[in-house]
């Protein structure tokens, strides 16, 4: 019984007696048990109350002096349950500190004078530590680089540079820190699947061509700079700042070699791949078809499906005034929640991408080129060295991308006049 239903049954007997009438042997000694039970379940919530206290205390203390073992999700008021096992939590944000204090280092680096100030609060400066004592382990045990930056923003780039940067965006990629190579499929030569007599072998064996290609990496570099006068900020907008600014000019650098790997033979599409309209200045659905005759993928997933990429100008002066023989259009301007996307022709995605030069069209199936960021993206900050007092940051990334299939791609060029 809990101490409610206790007191219901005590405060009964003692409603059932007088002031004058005794109870009766059987009631006292029950009235006795109850009292007795009462007084135990009490004194063990005066010292559970008081445990909670001093655990709380404990915990706060602890937090002060740098002790306390780390979680993000418990309450402190509920999660200090040392109970005398010495196990105390700490409920600080050490996400947001950590990149609070990345946030002041770069810059006082750059000298950006921050309204907050560079000074690190107790919890930002143990953020870092234990940031820094991760990284150490982790780079101990894989090789790799790491960056200083932390992961959250990290990602925060990454994400932006994969929405503004089309093609890059929509390729699969992988996180290997050391040169490696991909086996591309480029053709099945002879014996494809093909109809048999029940209970006959093929009549061919398949014959297919397969190479190699290396990922070396290529340094994606682009810079922005802040005057001296824009250099006051408070942390979060300095922040901001930076991610979005750097995203912005590392998803030029990062689309510009993805489209410069597709054009190269050795990288990208098959040269027999790259075919022309067939009047000049004209569009007709027949070239359209064409482009998209050229694609195989050689039974490989393909779950993206294949899409059609060009620059704004082409898709609205030429895919979109693509028409049937009633004069209704072939292209559907239908968006979704992915912004480049301008509509769908023939089943196929339309995206823009103003990587593409004017008057070209490229379709392909995006999960067969494959890439790789093997470091960053990163941030280096510095004050320049011309007299400009410019705040200079430097954003990096260490990529490469290629073709598993050069017939998965293809690209059309509408003839000059």
């Amino acid at each position: 019984m809990n101490l409610e239903e206790l007191l219901k049954e005590l405060q009964a007997l003692v409603d059932k007696y007088g002031d004058d009438t005794d109870p009766s042997d059987e009631d006292a000694a029950r009235m006795a048990e109850l009292t007795n039970e009462i007084n135990q379940i009490r004194a063990q919530i005066d010292q559970t109350a008081q445990t909670r206290s001093a655990a709380v205390a404990a915990a706060r203390a602890a937090i002060d002096n740098g002790t306390a073992q780390r979680i993000d999700s418990v309450p402190l008021a509920r999660s200090a349950n040392n109970f005398g096992t010495g196990d105390v939590y700490d409920t600080t944000d050490y996400a947001a500190a950590e990149q609070r204090a990345w946030v002041k280092g770069v810059a006082e680096r750059a000298g950006v004078q921050l309204v907050e100030g560079y000074a690190l609060t107790d919890a930002e400066r143990a953020a870092q530590n234990h940031a820094m004592q991760q990284r150490a382990e982790f780079n101990h045990t894989t090789g790799n680089t790491g960056s200083v930056i932390p992961v959250e923003l990290q990602n925060e780039i990454i994400s932006l540079i994969d929405n503004t940067a089309v093609l890059w965006g929509d390729m699969p990629k992988q996180n290997f820190p050391h040169q490696f190579e991909i086996i591309r499929h480029k053709s099945i030569d002879t014996g494809d699947a093909a109809q048999t007599a029940e209970g006959a072998a093929p009549t061919d064996d398949e014959k297919n061509t397969f190479d190699t290609l290396k990922f070396e990496g290529v340094e994606i570099k682009k810079s922005l700079k802040m005057s001296r006068r824009m250099a006051v900020q408070s942390v979060e907008s300095f922040q901001s700042y930076l991610v979005g600014e750097i995203a912005a000019r590392l998803s030029v650098g990062c689309n510009a070699h993805v489209h410069a790997r597709l054009a190269n033979e050795s990288y990208g599409m098959e040269n027999t791949n790259k075919i022309e309209t067939a009047k000049a200045g004209a569009f007709a659905k027949a070239d359209l078809a064409g482009l998209l005759s050229k694609l195989y993928t050689y039974g490989l997933s393909t779950p993206k499906g294949a899409i059609i990429y060009a620059n704004n100008n082409v898709i609205w002066n030429y895919i979109a005034m693509l028409e049937d023989s009633n004069g209704r259009s072939y292209f559907i301007d239908e968006k979704n929640a992915d912004p480049s996307v301008e509509g769908h022709i023939f089943g196929k995605l339309v995206k823009r991408d103003d990587s593409i030069a004017d008057g070209t069209i490229i379709a392909g199936y995006p999960d067969l080129f494959k890439g790789n960021v093997f470091d960053g993206p990163d941030v280096m900050p510095y004050i320049a060295s011309d007299g400009t007092q410019n705040r200079c940051f430097d954003g990096y990334e260490l990529i490469d991308c290629g073709l598993a299939v050069p017939k998965s791609f293809a690209q059309l060029t509408i003839k000059a006049s």
